[in-house]
C-alpha cells in the first residue's frame, strides 16, 4: 500500500485500511456535518490533510547484475499517531493548536461520524503506537449550513491569507481594512454553500482526479456569481486589495 511508509514498516493493518480513499466526499447529512461543529475536529482533519514528512525506501534487483538496489524518497504520509498530530498542529499557523487530551477525546467522535479511521498498529519492542487516517483526502459540505466552527476556521484561515499576501506581494491593508476583508470573504463563502448544494445534484459519477475536481470548482464560482451580492462582495475585496 502507498500508505505504507518507513515510519509505518512493519504495521498491523485495520481492514478498514485496505479501502480506497476517495478524492473527495461531499457531506450532506446534516446530522453528520455536525459532528464537525467543532474547532478541535476541525484542527484533527486539517493536521491529517496536511500529513507528516517521511520517507519510502523501495528495494528491487538489477535486472543485469542481479544487484540489489536500495532507493529512499521523500514522502508526505497522511496517517499519524496522536502525539504527531498534537506537534503537527502546532507548526500550522492557520489552524488551532490541539492538545494530546483533545485528540484523544475528538478521534472516536470523527471515527464514528466516518471522517477519520484507524489505520493500524505498530509495534516497537513492548511499546505500541495507533496510526490514523482521513477516510477522504477532501470534505465537502453540502448542507448550506455553515456552523461556528466552520466560521472560526474560515477566519483564521482568511488571516493566514493575508498575512501571506503581505509578505510575497506588494499589497498593505490595515488593521480595519483586514477585518473587512474577513468579513468579505466569510460572505462569499456562504453564498457559495448555497451554490453547493445546486452543483452536487448535477454530478453523474464519483469526482476521482483534480481535472474533475477543478471542473466542480469552476462551475461552482460560475453559479455563485449568478448573484449579484456574490458580484458586489468579490467588488469590495477588489477595492480592498488593489486601492
Amino acid at each position: 500500500m502507498d500508505d505504507i511508509t518507513d515510519a509505518l514498516e512493519g504495521i498491523e493493518l485495520t481492514p478498514e485500511a485496505k479501502k480506497p480513499v476517495p478524492e473527495v466526499e461531499f457531506i450532506g447529512d446534516v446530522n453528520r456535518a455536525k459532528e464537525l461543529d467543532d474547532t478541535v475536529r476541525l484542527a484533527i482533519l486539517q493536521v491529517l490533510r496536511t500529513g507528516i514528512e517521511d520517507t519510502k525506501t523501495t528495494t528491487t534487483k538489477d535486472p543485469e547484475t542481479g544487484d540489489t538496489i536500495i532507493r529512499q524518497k521523500e514522502v508526505i504520509r497522511k496517517a499519524m499517531s496522536v502525539v504527531e498530530i498534537v506537534k503537527k498542529s502546532e507548526e500550522l499557523e492557520h489552524i488551532e493548536c490541539v492538545t494530546k487530551n483533545q485528540v484523544y477525546h475528538h478521534l472516536p467522535k470523527l471515527i464514528e461520524a466516518g471522517f477519520v479511521i484507524k489505520l493500524g498498529t505498530v509495534t516497537t519492542g513492548k511499546r505500541t503506537t495507533d496510526y490514523y487516517r482521513r477516510t477522504a483526502d477532501g470534505f465537502v459540505l453540502v448542507t448550506g449550513v455553515l456552523s461556528a466552527a466552520d466560521e472560526k476556521m474560515l477566519r483564521r484561515k482568511s488571516k493566514y491569507m493575508v498575512e501571506k499576501m503581505f509578505q510575497h506581494f506588494d499589497i498593505q491593508l490595515t488593521k480595519e481594512e483586514m477585518k473587512k476583508f474577513i468579513e468579505l470573504k466569510l460572505e462569499a463563502f456562504k453564498v457559495e454553500l448555497a451554490a453547493r448544494k445546486e452543483i452536487v445534484k448535477k454530478i453523474k459519477s464519483d469526482i476521482a482526479d483534480k481535472e474533475v475536481l477543478d471542473l466542480y470548482d469552476f462551475l461552482l464560482q460560475t453559479y455563485a456569481f449568478g448573484s449579484q451580492e456574490y458580484i458586489d462582495i468579490h467588488r469590495r475585496i477588489r477595492e480592498l486589495i488593489f486601492k
